[in-house]
């Protein structure tokens, strides 16, 4: 390999952990922040200059401020003359800017590179399609995860469902009075994660729900998703957390609930689309009416044929079958090939 450095830049907390896998490559994200200082196109040039990279690989953030550290790196890289690379952590993210040149974008599917070529047209950059390498550590361990857990589901006990929330407390608790009549019909114990950037959830807006005794809410924010995903959930239930995908690498289904409002208008401002794209290939389960919500969290959690069909779909979307960091990064060699450095 090249010995000269690749930098990464990543914002949020999805794109960071899409670009970790890199890191064993390319060294640390060299931003440690979302701070000011690491949105300043001058900070970014003055260490390209420094450090001579062969190109630089950018998450797509959906963050102002995680948009605008990416943008920062990328127009610096431009007036470098360095190759840049982008790698989506969610369909539909990645957004051109001005001034930000772009060489390749990866993205997870034939489904969303056709999406993006008619969203974006003739602004859309060249694509590649990987399945992101940050679910390797699943990839590697599925066999074993997704045996512990029908374990524990023959144990019996409460079945549970587990909520991953977005970070608008608006659209959570919207979609959460929807769900909290149902859940309690169905006689589901709650798991309850809240988003890390929802400012609702420390100021305590989840309160009622968290202490409703039809629900045996759990509150399982602080735990890592893995720890949370080993409690056991029968089914995930969000709008669009990346978490959910997390889970069908566990076997355990996923529903989006996209009502109109809250999910399914936020989904369509930030992605540019109605439905997460895996869903349509039928990799999880959506809807976007609450009256259909009880018969299809009913047969999500004990219908086995369909759940099974779910994680069958899950496994040919998401390329479960062996980790995708090798063919990551002999993409990212192939474009950072015998290019050279032109400040």
């Amino acid at each position: 390999m090249d010995p000269r450095p690749v930098l990464l830049a990543a914002g949020d907390d999805g794109p960071r952990q899409t670009l970790q896998p890199l890191t064993h490559a390319y060294g640390a994200i060299v931003n440690d922040s979302t701070d000011a200082v690491w949105a300043d196109d001058a900070r970014w040039l003055e260490l390209i200059l420094a450090r001579r990279p062969r190109g630089l690989v950018c998450g797509t953030s959906d963050s102002p401020e995680g948009r605008a550290v990416e943008a920062g790196a990328r127009r610096a890289a431009a007036r470098a003359g360095i190759p840049v690379a982008m790698v989506e952590d969610f369909p539909g993210n990645y957004r051109a800017e001005s001034g930000c040149g772009i060489h390749l974008l990866l993205v997870e599917s034939q489904s969303v590179a056709a999406v993006t070529r008619a969203r974006l047209g003739t602004a859309c950059p060249p694509l590649h399609v990987l399945s992101p390498a940050r679910y390797d550590p699943y990839r590697l361990q599925v066999a074993a995860r997704r045996a512990t857990l029908r374990q524990a589901w023959a144990g019996g006990g409460k079945p549970s469902v587990l909520w991953a929330g977005q970070p608008e407390t608006a659209d959570c608790l919207l979609t959460l009075e929807a769900l909290r009549p149902v859940l309690a019909v169905l006689r589901l114990q709650l798991l309850f994660k809240a988003h890390p950037r929802d400012a609702g959830y420390v100021a305590g807006a989840y309160h009622d729900l968290l202490h409703d005794p039809a629900l045996s809410p759990v509150d399982v924010t602080a735990l890592p998703v893995e720890a949370a995903l080993l409690l056991a959930p029968r089914l995930v239930i969000t709008q669009f957390s990346s978490l959910a995908v997390e889970a069908g690498f566990c076997g355990i289904p996923s529903l989006n609930v996209l009502l109109p409002g809250a999910g399914a208008d936020r989904l369509f401002e930030k992605k540019s689309c109605t439905v997460p794209p895996h869903c349509l290939e039928g990799a999880a389960l959506h809807t976007h009416d609450p009256a259909a919500l009880t018969g299809m969290i009913h047969s999500a959690v004990s219908d086995k044929t369909l759940r099974a069909g779910i994680v069958r779909c899950f496994d040919s979307y998401f390329s479960t079958g062996a980790p995708t960091l090798p063919a990551f990064i002999e993409i990212l060699e192939d474009l950072f090939a015998n290019r050279a450095f032109s400040p």
